[in-house]
């Protein structure tokens, strides 16, 4: 018979086998070298928590201040007991080179500067009948905060304030206190003034103590008092 190339040989004709069962893993080889190092990330940030947006927040409206009340006499309560207020007209808002907004607030008292770093100031207010809020003031917008305690706190002093209504009292410092209707609820400040804006408090919640309705008639005014509405509970035997 002619040879056919195309005709297959008997071993062809077989049926295929199915495949066999894979082979086991075998042993891990030796580890690489290390490769070379990433590119460096950016530095860490605290600009985003909310303690430090109400420190911003804080900036920014001394700033205004400054701006729109230039001639004003100011009187910043403070934290501590004694002095618990510095007086003088609103002048600068000091900042270092590597800061990103300023972190000392400076008042001017007949060319002598006070200065006060915005973790002491509890309240501000200007002399009684010498100021009404200006409209013109701006506040900065909330951002996204991170968890944290500070966030808790913040966001619960705005959204509780919101839900007062008439005269409330404000603890702020050692024993500085302001009342009245809350003017303005902001993250991180919070401003006291009747309907008119006359006499406007700014207070940062930062240092608030305590925030109650006004259900009783205000502590008697000491002898040593500033010409405002914010007034200390304490008897200075002056």
């Amino acid at each position: 018979m002619a040879n056919n190339p195309y005709s297959a040989a008997p071993s062809d004709l077989r049926p295929p086998f199915p495949p066999g069962p894979p082979c086991p893993a075998g042993p891990r080889g030796p580890a690489g070298p290390q490769g070379p190092p990433g590119p460096r990330g950016l530095p860490g940030s605290l600009n985003n928590t909310a303690i430090s947006f109400a420190y911003a927040q804080l900036a920014h409206l001394l700033e205004q201040l400054i701006e729109y009340y230039p001639d004003t006499t100011l009187y910043v309560f403070l934290t501590s007991f004694t002095p618990w207020y510095i007086t003088g007209l609103p002048y600068q808002l000091f900042a270092s080179s590597e800061g990103t907004y300023g972190g000392v607030f400076v008042l001017n008292d007949g060319g002598v500067h006070y200065a006060i770093p915005l973790s002491a100031i509890s309240a501000l207010q200007f002399a009684t009948g010498t100021a009404v809020y200006n409209p013109a003031i701006t506040y900065l917008p909330k951002p996204d905060f991170p968890p944290g305690y500070d966030t808790n706190e913040i966001t619960a002093i705005y959204d509780y304030v919101g839900t007062l209504t008439g005269d409330i009292e404000i603890d702020c410092g050692s024993h500085v206190y302001s009342t009245g209707p809350v003017y303005k609820n902001k993250y991180g400040l919070i401003v006291q003034a009747d309907a008119l804006g006359n006499d406007p408090a700014f207070i940062p919640v930062l240092n608030i103590r305590a925030i109650y309705p006004v259900t009783a008639a205000p502590f008697a005014a000491q002898s040593d008092t500033p010409n405002t509405k914010i007034q200390s509970k304490f008897d200075f035997g002056v």
